[in-house]
């Protein structure tokens, strides 16, 4: 139990914390995440080398079984704990996805999950899961699993003049390299996903791997007392800084994560040799540093559900920063309970050095903690099934008749696009879904962001019908306006990328028209800073220009299909909780269609050669959108048509694209 490691699991997990509650200065407080990495890498490499170096070998039960002793008992508590919160606090809208989130962590696969749905635009419209914090513990429990079994193949390599320590230092040094290197190209092309998957991730906790392989050279040969304060006052500074420097728009992982990660590592190296009656070593044995350092494990898995608890009661996407330090410091009484009841006894029996285990023993505490998560899980879809059926509620109150449930809208989505479509040509960021009639000699691209997947299902239908074929070509949060947009706090730089491959594409095979659909996204991002709302319009309005100039050189017909109303509450989520009088979740037209329209209407004045195709009076009759039309939910979150509501209006799509073709067509 070294001090200045319990001290950095402190700061670790305070700037998570800090970071999570949305408290001022701490912008880039999510590095925390990447320090546990470097401290795991080199506490599970050190632990494997030593057995190595005095065992020759490498017991594999044994260490699966303490990992598995260490780690399920809490996460299983606190799993219970989040089934509970969700059942208490959370929309029942979102309990199906909060259950698989559940059986996801259950199997260390959640961070895989969240970079999946980092592509889902209802998902993005979504307050965060109460599990998602999941996803570092699954990233880690990834590493846990593969870094042992190839250091028992080391056993194997030849020693005579490089020992175990040698050959460590080269597998991590390759692995660290090639993580390395995949993590920078994948943040700068997809930075979403690259943020969860664990191959972004690895070459962190080898950089811990790295330390744990030298330290027995360096720590026969330890540097002086002010090289060791030097280096430990570098490390806290180079965390220090990127936690107040770093924020949401910081490419990261990628190389910006060196700084606190190497920062980190040489925190371990010059730790134990700093002077002991020095301001570094009173700073690293701090009582409270050493206090939150000990249950830092079961403070990370409690804060989180309890600050998405209260997002909630508060009817907030995120809670404000006073109620977030709030919450935090509440969070220590059930982080403190689990460490003394559950953490700290089942540590204690910890199996010992020279006893034996078997791999039952290991999937016998796998399949309890599997088994604690797969009916937590249960209890929370079998929940929303009882009350979403109308179980618990009396016949003039059951919502059961809408279609589609308002528990499954999210997803009621046109599911090829986020199946994954064609992609344009090797290594392209776009991809193209085809519909319709595919053999037809007329094409029709509908193109846009999550605006315009929306719309496939009507289109698609029409297509069919009227002989057309269908290319989507779509990205979530990539309006096809000549712009950056900020998604979850975060430029997406590959937006301009993916915007310049589908022009291409049009370019070299024009099609007959260009539908577009989007919403205007604020904030934007030019010139190395976000935008306020006002610029954020004008730049929007100078984009899409641009993009529908660009487009009209195709020769192709340019139809824009007029954005549809946002609104203020989650339409499905209202519904539920208002199934005797849904009409009390919509709002008039006048202001749920202001909302959107503003940017694209001054745009249409500057470009009038593009036709539109409106049918929010189909939407909103009687200058009214209401959530639930004729037996069907029509919107799946704030904005986003069901794909139910969509494709019943396939025909009136179909007949005004047709009308607008018609129209184009030359007149001799």
């Amino acid at each position: 139990m070294r001090p200045d490691i319990q001290t950095l699991r402190a700061i670790a997990v305070l700037l998570v914390l800090l970071w999570h509650a949305g408290v001022p200065g701490v912008s880039g407080g999510y590095v925390g995440v990447d320090v546990f990495f470097v401290l795991s890498g080199f506490l599970m490499t050190q632990i494997l080398l030593n057995e190595l170096i005095e065992r020759n070998r490498v017991d594999l039960p044994r260490f699966y079984l303490r990992r598995a002793r260490r780690l399920f008992p809490a996460a299983a508590v606190a799993v219970l704990g989040t089934t509970i919160i969700t059942l208490a606090f959370l929309p029942i809208t979102r309990w199906r996805d909060i259950a698989v989130d559940i059986l996801a962590s259950a199997f260390y696969v959640v961070n895989w999950r969240l970079a999946e749905r980092s592509v889902d635009y209802l998902a993005a419209e979504s307050t965060p899961s109460p599990v998602q914090h999941f996803w570092s513990l699954a990233v880690e429990e990834q590493f846990y699993l593969v870094w042992p079994l190839l250091l028992a193949v080391v056993v194997f390599l030849p020693r005579r003049r490089w020992g175990f320590s040698v050959w460590v230092l080269i597998v991590m040094s390759a692995v660290l390299l090639i993580s390395l290197a995949y993590s920078a190209w994948f943040t700068q092309t997809d930075p979403g996903p690259a943020y969860f998957v664990t191959t972004t991730r690895v070459w962190e906790l080898a950089i811990g791997g790295l330390v744990a392989a030298v330290w027995r050279t360096w720590s026969r040969h330890p540097p002086g007392r002010q090289v060791a304060t030097c280096l430990t006052s570098l490390g806290l500074a180079a965390i220090a800084i990127s936690a107040v420097t770093y924020d949401s728009s910081t490419a990261f992982p990628g190389v910006a994560a060196l700084l606190p990660t190497v920062g980190t590592a040489t925190v371990l190296l010059g730790g134990p040799y700093v002077a002991a009656s020095g301001a570094t070593a009173r700073l690293l044995a701090l009582a409270p540093a050493q206090w939150i350092g000990a249950m830092s494990y079961s403070l990370y898995l409690w804060h989180w559900p309890l600050l998405v608890a209260a997002a909630a009661l508060l009817d907030q996407q995120a809670v404000k920063w006073p109620v977030g330090l709030i919450v935090v410091g509440l969070s220590l009484l059930p982080a403190w309970l689990s460490l003394r009841f559950v953490e700290a006894p089942f540590r204690r029996r910890l199996p010992g050095h020279q006893q034996r285990r078997d791999l039952r023993k290991v999937g016998s505490w796998v399949a309890g903690y599997a088994g604690v998560s797969a009916l937590a899980a249960l209890a929370i879809v079998v929940a929303p099934t009882v009350l979403g059926s109308g179980g618990l509620l009396s016949p003039g109150e059951s919502v059961q008749a809408i279609s589609p449930a308002p528990e499954e809208a999210r997803d009621d989505v046109y599911q090829r696009f986020y199946d994954g479509c064609d992609a344009l040509s090797d290594n392209s960021l776009a991809t193209v879904c085809v519909g319709g009639d595919p053999e037809a000699s007329e094409t029709i691209a509908l193109v846009g962001d999550s605006h315009a997947v929306m719309w496939m299902t009507a289109l698609d239908a029409a297509g069919a019908e009227n002989g057309w074929r269908i290319e989507l070509l779509a990205r979530s949060s990539c309006p096809i306006a000549d712009v950056i947009p900020m998604a979850d706090g975060e430029p997406k730089q590959e937006c301009s990328a993916w915007r310049d491959e589908v022009l291409d594409h049009l370019q070299d095979a024009p099609p007959t028209a260009i539908i577009t659909a989007q919403v205007p996204i604020y904030p934007l991002w030019e010139a190395g800073r976000e935008l306020s709302k006002e610029a954020s319009e004008d730049a929007f309005t100078v984009g899409l220009e641009q993009s529908w100039t660009d487009m009209r050189s195709t020769g192709a017909t340019i139809v824009s299909v007029a954005p549809t109303p946002r609104f203020v509450t989650d339409q499905p989520e209202c519904v539920v909780e208002n199934p005797r009088n849904p009409d009390e979740c919509g709002e008039p037209a006048s202001t749920a269609e202001q909302r959107t329209q503003g940017p694209v209407a001054v745009t249409l004045k500057i470009a009038p050669w593009v036709k539109v195709v409106d049918l929010n009076p189909l939407l909103c009759p009687d200058g009214f959108c209401p959530a639930v039309q004729n037996g069907v939910l029509v919107w799946g979150d704030t904005n986003h048509l069901t794909a139910t509501r969509a494709e019943e209006l396939a025909g009136p799509l179909g007949a005004a694209v047709r009308k607008t073709l018609s129209e184009s067509k030359p007149k001799f």
